[in-house]
């Protein structure tokens, strides 16, 4: 049995927190001449003296009082900025020393230099969470390093999952660690993703794209998934104009029509995959390659593409009212109560054929008088929701 299997039972197939709660230094741990600069009633002058590493003391001790010094919102952004400023070969020994977990998933999140990042991987006192957070957001060769540490991806699977989402980390990686953790016996039901990733790849009879190939497109996925996020963020701004909104909606509509121009050279691709990439694809594709696979037979690839984070409602509004999807598609959006109370995704539905019987019947209720006489005129849903929707009109006549 390997190592990494004995540890696992050890600990059990439990899901460890992802939530690191950073606990500040003793304050009495640190000399006399420096509790002056962090003392909680210490003078604002002598904490920013601190905050721009001015205080004479040994480098180790520097980073300690900058780390002291983040909890005070007043100083965090001058704190990591002294931090970050500090050359990367006097930073390294420390990051290697025996430093606290606190102290290092600060530094994780604020360094950037990948000799630095990667030694904070590598510490054996670096806690799960903070490794969760940095494969989300790890390059290639990152990634790769992360996935080495087999006795902590086990021991907290929800790393494999922030892996599987990042678009950097290779198919090869993340196949690795999937299959690892079904060796292992490891439960992966709270991570539909990686859930869907092990089903995909058991159903898998075909060889897919190159993983270079694949990988290529993720990257080009990803930075559409940012240009996609800018329009997003700026659309949800309370303070936008009437005119303004109406700009950026239409700049959102030429860009969907740019993108079906596109999609005949992304069909191609897509056609080409096999199960386990089109799956990771509809994780963290784009909302163009998701428009695609949620119409995907297999129900493993179009389910994963309806519960992708990219889905927005304006997705929805259209999506819903479209009787050609998989029946799973539907029936998803019927029970989506976060979706169904937009009244247009509601009646969508409603008159969608393929929208469950027992979800109709609810919606029902909700229906103005208007769209309840379409109901009952609709040749294209069943008889018994036609008559239903009679009913229910006479009822509100009486």
């Amino acid at each position: 049995m390997l190592e990494t299997e004995i540890h696992l039972n050890q600990v059990g197939n439990r899901v460890m927190s992802m939530e690191l709660e950073r606990k500040p230094l003793p304050v009495d741990s640190f000399p006399p001449n420096l509790q002056m600069h962090i003392k909680e009633d210490a003078p604002a002058k002598m904490k920013t003296m601190a905050a721009q590493g001015m205080v004479p003391a040994p480098p180790a001790q520097q980073v300690q009082v900058l780390y002291q010094l983040h909890f005070d919102d007043q100083f965090r952004d001058a704190v990591a900025d002294s931090l970050a400023g500090m050359p990367p070969n006097v930073l390294l020994p420390i990051i290697q020393d025996d430093q606290p977990e606190s102290m290092l998933d600060w530094m994780g999140e604020v360094l950037e230099e990948p000799s630095l990042v990667e030694a904070i991987v590598l510490n054996k006192n670096t806690a799960d969470a903070t490794i969760y957070e940095l494969a989300g957001k790890a390059d290639g060769e990152l990634c790769e390093l992360i996935s080495n540490n087999q006795v902590r991806v086990l021991r907290s699977p929800a790393i494999i999952e922030a892996l599987y989402k990042n678009t950097d980390a290779r198919m090869a990686t993340v196949d690795k660690l999937i299959d690892l953790a079904q060796r292992n016996e490891v439960d992966l039901s709270p991570f539909p993703e990686l859930t869907n990733a092990l089903k995909g790849a058991a159903e898998d009879d075909e060889e897919g794209i190159d993983d270079s190939e694949f990988s290529e497109l993720l990257n080009q996925e990803s930075e559409k998934v940012q240009e996609e996020n800018k329009i997003l963020e700026k659309l949800n701004d309370e303070n936008l104009t009437r005119s303004e909104r109406d700009k950026l909606e239409k700049e959102v509509i030429k860009d969907e029509e740019e993108d079906s121009k596109r999609a005949g050279n992304i069909r191609q691709k897509i056609a080409a995959m096999n199960i386990a990439q089109k799956i990771r694809l509809a994780t963290v594709g784009s909302r163009e390659a998701i428009k695609i696979l949620v119409r995907d037979p297999n129900k493993l690839i179009h389910m994963a593409a309806i519960q992708s984070p990219r889905i927005k409602l304006g997705d929805v509004k259209r999506l819903s009212s479209n009787k050609s999807l998989p029946d799973g598609v539907i029936n998803y959006m019927a029970k989506k109560r976060e979706w169904t109370s937009d009244y247009e995704v509601l009646v969508n539905l409603t008159m969608n054929p393929k929208t469950p019987l027992s979800e109709v019947t609810g919606f029902l209720k909700h229906l103005r008088k208007r769209d309840l006489r379409k109901l009952s005129r609709n040749r294209n849903v069943s008889h018994q929701v036609s008559r239903m929707a009679k009913r229910m009109m006479k009822r509100r006549r009486r």
